[in-house]
């Protein structure tokens, strides 16, 4: 009787594993699959507002070069006018 119980347990162990593996595989996939997809998005959001930033700064940079290179008096009129 005893021996019996075990090898029913045996069976179903091996039954859940072939029926894991049939049916969780894809499952899995599927997942890992959205999973990137969502961390592709998050990058792609990430890279919008670092290339936003990126062009506020070179702008920034080009007035500061053009203060700098500015004759005093033309420097003197832009401060004027701020």
């Amino acid at each position: 009787m005893g021996f019996r119980i075990v090898e029913m347990v045996f069976t179903l162990a091996i039954l859940a594993i072939i029926f894991g593996s049939i049916f969780g595989f894809p499952v899995l996939k599927a997942w890992m699959t959205q999973k990137q997809k969502d961390r592709d998005g998050d990058e792609d959001a990430v890279r919008g507002d670092m290339t936003a930033r990126l062009a506020e700064l070179e702008e920034r940079v080009r007035v500061l070069e053009r203060i700098v290179t500015d004759e005093r008096t033309e420097l003197r009129r832009q401060f004027k006018e701020l």
